[in-house]
């Protein structure tokens, strides 16, 4: 079981299914979901369409995010509102000019708004819109503690904003799909990627490993490259700009980030779980769409536990699995997002399903945790609180 999983070594060979090209997979579910969608959903509010057309898809916002001083800006605002000159001083490195460019460009995706103030010279205030931007904020900082590298002033490296737009990318692309299995080779890679050659994958390919999400792994004289634990961890950012884009972004009623992609972050995070007593036994993870009953099978992620403890999520299915979790896009979003799994089905050995899912959030989440979903309370706004502070029964 184990030469399919990367982080136990690079080994070559083709396991059954791992180098299937993801595309035409992905047009299928998108045109189900879109399908479904014109039948069921609402008609977006104005304030929706509009942030759709600025913000578009998850790789879309991770690209704006990584762009010049726009998420030094969204982190200099999440302390509150600044003035333009407080503002400027608050994002070093940056020229004023540029600033005003990138908090112009959040303004159009709908997460900062400005408010100019009388007086002689006039005097504008940039602030956090709520929620869209505070729920924004607090998703970035809770990615930024876990994952993104600090310069010893206490700032986010620009590097580290840089790799946002590359994992954004990196997704997009489909190679997280065809790596995260096991290493292959630019050659191999090509075979699969539709419309890319293989000088267009290895040049794509040596700038993800100068940025820290793919590492080479030479072979009998043969560069084959595999995801690192750092693009691994970006599976967090990726499903919480889903649920992002699902509470602000998209028509209600639309899932910002399809199941297939639910199940594709899964599959991709769970090398990360360490279940050191577990070895051997087999979890079954399975993502319902909206219109499946809970009794369906959905689409579901097969892992293993191999001798070290760690989980082959690209294991065969098995007849009897050990353990299994089911569970529909909501559920799993809160899973994966805040570690709260009362909207989760659990059988078999719930024991061993509980540990791994807490294992799952703890691997993407150490150092930061999430803000969590917003709600109105008495005329505020308020957060949930994270899943260490909930009784048992509601996690």
């Amino acid at each position: 079981m184990g030469n399919c999983l990367v982080p136990a070594g690079c080994q070559g060979g083709r396991r059954h299914g791992c180098l299937e090209s993801t595309w035409a997979a992905r047009g299928r579910e998108e045109n189900r979901t879109s399908i479904a969608a014109n039948n069921e959903k609402m008609p977006a509010s104005p304030e929706r369409e509009e942030s759709r057309e600025a913000v578009g898809s998850i790789a879309e916002m991770l690209r704006l995010l990584s762009s010049g001083a726009s998420g030094a800006i969204l982190m200099a605002l999440g302390r509150g509102p600044l003035r333009t000159k407080g503002l400027t001083e608050r994002v070093p490195g940056y020229a004023p000019r540029t600033i005003y460019r990138y908090a112009a460009k959040l303004a159009e995706a709908g997460v900062v708004e400005r408010e100019e103030q009388p007086g002689v010279p006039s005097r504008v205030v940039h602030r956090l819109t709520s929620s869209r931007g505070e729920d924004l904020y607090g998703l970035l900082d809770a990615f930024a503690r876990a994952a993104l590298t600090r310069l010893p002033s206490g700032e986010i490296d620009a590097h580290a904003w840089a790799s946002l737009g590359l994992l954004g990318d990196l997704w997009e692309s489909g190679l997280v799909d065809e790596l995260r299995c096991e290493a292959h080779s630019p050659t191999e890679l090509a075979r699969v990627q539709n419309g890319l050659s293989y000088h267009q994958i290895s040049r794509r390919a040596n700038l993800f490993t100068a940025n820290g999400l793919l590492r080479e792994c030479p072979e009998r004289g043969r560069r084959r490259y595999a995801l690192t634990e750092k693009a691994r961890r970006g599976m967090g950012l990726i499903a919480g700009l889903g649920r992002w884009r699902h509470e602000h972004v998209v028509p209600e009623g639309t899932p910002g980030i399809a199941a297939n992609e639910t199940v594709s972050v899964l599959r991709t995070a769970l090398p990360l779980v360490r279940l050191e007593t577990q070895a051997g036994r087999c979890i079954r993870l399975s993502v319902l769409r909206g219109d499946e009953p809970y009794g369906a099978e959905g689409e579901s992620v097969w892992a293993r536990v191999e001798r070290d403890g760690t989980i082959d999520s690209c294991a065969s299915p098995s007849p009897k699995p050990d353990a299994w979790a089911r569970g529909k896009l909501p559920g799993w979003l809160a899973t994966i997002l805040d570690g709260r799994r009362s909207r989760m089905q659990l059988g078999g050995d719930v024991d061993l399903a509980e540990a791994c899912l807490a294992q799952l959030y703890e691997a993407l989440w150490a150092g930061g945790r999430p803000a969590g979903p917003s709600l109105q309370r008495n005329g505020e706004r308020v957060r949930l609180p994270p899943a260490a502070l909930l009784p048992r029964r509601d996690r």
